[in-house]
């Protein structure tokens, strides 16, 4: 640690290293790892459990991360410990695509839920990093974490550093949203709300800024950590006071604002990624047992109103609820406008 403050890796271990305080959650946990036994490297705990913005609400599941050495080897442990009902060469086969893939697992004598992205540990440190293919990954592992179920502290490090790098990488896809001038408080709150405003997500106007809220206390020391050493890069500067002089309380400033060709370059990252995001719902049909039942019930939370599936729209999904799809991200998108 330095005089100035700790390393953004110290910043982010602090975190993503520290005790599981959610019972349930660590046994469950050891339970998946006991059943994958060398194929499972780690898991990764995220979410809104993670941040605390869902513990009051028993149906939102915990959402993690399966860092696997390879996809079969992992499907086929998950079946013969009765975790997974799903072929393993079919989800083998569509992992390789669009990774990660989600799984919903069910831990019966707890009945957790947990909704797990698997994902190869090669594509997990490209995901997290200037090489990713969309911002799915990357867009839920800058915020809060906990890295669970390692066997090996070379399996820790190798994930607390995705975890970092997801991290440091906010700096290049956020900053032509920016303000001029900002603190390590207004840049998470920025990064997130920018973040969010390009998934295609189930969430009501102000979701962003409810979950910085949750998450503020944790992620802030972070994001210090990480302007620090921005500073140290000469990619920022520390803002100045009315009298010209370097200021610390006022917070950084970009030294140089983004020019017009980064702006679209990134504009046409979040749109090509969007592209993926909703192309990855077609494999997730395959791979998550109870989508159906799940969407509609994450919906139902969010929105704050009830959503009955008809007879029809459960037969067949894919044919009739669309328009209920649309008519929702209609109505979502006219609140975001008001709000």
């Amino acid at each position: 640690m330095s005089a100035a403050g700790p390393s953004l890796r110290e910043a982010v271990a602090a975190q993503a290293l520290s005790p599981e305080s959610d019972p349930g959650l660590a046994a469950a946990v050891a339970r998946l790892a006991a059943a994958a036994g060398d194929t499972l490297d780690g898991v990764i705990f995220f979410g809104s459990r993670r941040t605390g913005a869902a513990r009051a609400n028993a149906w939102s599941a915990y959402d993690l991360f399966a860092v696997v050495s390879a996809y079969r080897p992992f499907y086929e442990a998950l079946r013969r410990s009765g975790l997974s009902g799903k072929r393993p060469g079919m989800l083998a086969a569509i992992s390789g695509v669009l990774p990660p893939t989600q799984i919903s697992i069910v831990f019966a004598d707890s009945e957790l839920q947990a909704k797990v992205s698997v994902v190869r540990r090669d594509a997990l440190e490209r995901e997290t990093s200037s090489r990713r293919h969309d911002h799915f990954t990357i867009g839920r592992l800058f915020q809060p974490t906990r890295i669970l179920g390692t066997g090996s502290a070379r399996a820790s490090e190798r994930l607390l550093s995705a975890v970092v790098s997801a991290h440091a990488e906010t700096w290049r896809w956020s900053r032509p949203w920016l303000p001029a001038v900002f603190t390590a408080d207004e840049y998470g709150r920025r990064v997130l709300e920018v973040s969010m405003s390009w998934e295609v997500r189930p969430e009501p106007p102000g979701r962003a800024a409810a979950l910085w809220e949750a998450q503020r206390e944790t992620q802030t020391p972070v994001f210090e950590a990480l302007l620090r050493e921005l500073e140290r890069t000469s990619d920022v500067r520390r803002a100045e006071s009315g009298q010209g002089q370097a200021n610390p309380a006022a917070g950084w400033a970009m030294t140089a604002r983004p020019g017009l060709l980064e702006t679209l370059r990134l504009r046409l990252y979040f749109t090509s990624s969007m592209l993926r995001a909703t192309a990855r719902w077609g494999k997730h049909i395959l791979s998550f047992e109870g989508w159906l039942e799940y969407i509609a019930r994450k919906a139902s939370r969010h929105t704050g109103q009830p959503i009955e599936l008809t007879r029809r729209e459960r037969r067949w999904p894919l044919v009739f609820l669309w328009g209920r799809v649309f008519r929702y991200l209609r109505d979502k998108n006219r609140k975001d406008v008001r709000s």
